[in-house]
């Protein structure tokens, strides 16, 4: 017994070493796993688009009460650009309707007239029924131009049926 001293038995060493070796892939894979809170996303019952680099396009969508009635857009337009951006955003399958917001450098136009710092947006006809996404083009001089598909809805969820209010005024 005397020449082992020190000697430790074969399989703890083993254990010990494929414990550390999943304790380590483990804390590997966790550092590079993708932080899911960090990935754009639209936190509400609205579109979101992106163009290039400086335009935003966040929570877009369409309030009315009946296909062909008025309708209210909101959402918000973030221009990370340096000079006033036009934005142009164009509704339906025909296109036929189409408004511009001018949005300031390195600000956000909020599309919603209960904001006090909102702006009213009212088309004079619903392009599709309450319930249904309609194509959207929302397009700058300098971004280009992207379609994605808007959601219309009518004053059943809070709180757009008091928005809707908001069409008149």
């Amino acid at each position: 017994m005397a020449g082992r001293t020190g000697y430790r038995h074969p399989r703890r060493w083993t254990r010990a070493l494929a414990a550390l070796s999943i304790g380590a892939a483990a804390a590997v894979a966790t550092a590079c796993a993708p932080i899911t809170t960090q990935k754009p996303y639209a936190p509400s019952d609205g579109s979101r688009a992106v163009l290039g680099d400086e335009i935003r396009v966040e929570n877009l969508l369409i309030l009315t009460e009946a296909e062909g009635e008025p309708a209210l857009v909101v959402g918000a337009i973030t221009n990370h650009g340096d000079d006033v951006a036009p934005v142009t955003l164009t509704f339906g399958e025909d296109q036929a309707t189409s408004t511009t917001v001018q949005v300031p450098p390195s600000d956000t136009v909020l599309l919603n007239p209960a904001n006090p710092d909102g702006q009213s947006l009212v088309l004079d006809e619903t392009p599709d029924r309450p319930g249904s996404s309609v194509p959207v083009t929302i397009s700058t001089p300098s971004s280009g131009s992207t379609t994605v598909r808007v959601t219309v809805l009518d004053g059943t969820l809070d709180p757009y049926g008091d928005w809707l209010e908001l069409i008149d005024s």
